[in-house]
């Protein structure tokens, strides 16, 4: 039976890209002049998120923008107006991304510290695979009027699910589901973030796995221990 119920936003799968704010261009072409304009979208966002992760917010202007896109700057500011319109929209699609990858594994029907664990993973590798994903985790640390929304409800997933292990007995009484929600994102967060300095990326998931070596002999219940194999291996 899926299991969605850890006390979090529902998380729904995002939408294609070529779903996502759709144009409302007409033509006499009709259907493909919206899916050339769709793709244009895309192909603009691509290039766009490839410069953002390199070079951050401050160091990318629209000009290299479109040259990247191989686009005039006419069709990218038709798209988006303004630099702060295309931040906002890699910002969006990387979090649309992200909530569909957690309800994918709290769809999963496993106990909840398999899918703690499972979940990291799978964040991982959207943060180590998808450009679109790097570039708006690090708008959203550096652009002022980005919306912190995606690691509150990050912390609030993990929240649930550090309570739903209470509930299954795997869960050390000492523990503190909001406190260790909040130390977990952010430990993912740093391992991240030296993942990426210092070998770019190319050792994330050696290094969550290394994290859940040394977090969960604290996390889970002593008379669990022999489970901690299983919890650890869980992707």
């Amino acid at each position: 039976m899926p299991r969605d119920s850890v006390g979090a936003p529902t998380v729904e799968p995002a939408a294609t890209p070529a779903a996502a704010n759709p144009p409302s261009e007409t033509s006499a072409a009709g259907r493909p002049a919206q899916q050339r304009a769709i793709r244009t979208r895309q192909q603009i966002l691509l290039a766009a998120a490839r410069l953002f992760a390199d070079n951050g917010v401050h160091g990318t202007a629209l000009a290299e923008a479109a040259a990247s896109a191989e686009v005039t700057k006419g069709a990218l500011t038709f798209h988006f107006p303004t630099k702060d319109a295309l931040v906002q929209a890699l910002i969006s699609e990387q979090e649309q991304r992200t909530r569909a990858a957690i309800g994918t594994v709290l769809h999963t029907d496993v106990p909840a510290l398999e899918q703690l664990v499972a979940l990291t993973h799978a964040l991982g590798r959207l943060f180590t695979e998808d450009l679109i994903v790097q570039a708006g985790l690090r708008l959203t640390g550096e652009y002022e009027r980005a919306d912190r929304e995606a690691y509150r409800s990050w912390i609030t997933v993990f929240e649930g699910l550090f309570r739903r292990a209470s509930d299954e007995e795997e869960l050390s009484a000492r523990l503190d589901p909001d406190a260790h929600a909040r130390f977990l994102v952010s430990s993912v967060a740093g391992v991240y973030l030296l993942s990426m300095v210092l070998a770019g990326r190319a050792d994330l998931e050696a290094r969550l796995d290394q994290m859940w070596e040394l977090l969960l002999p604290s996390i889970v219940r002593a008379d669990r221990h022999d489970r901690i194999p299983a919890i650890r291996s869980a992707r």
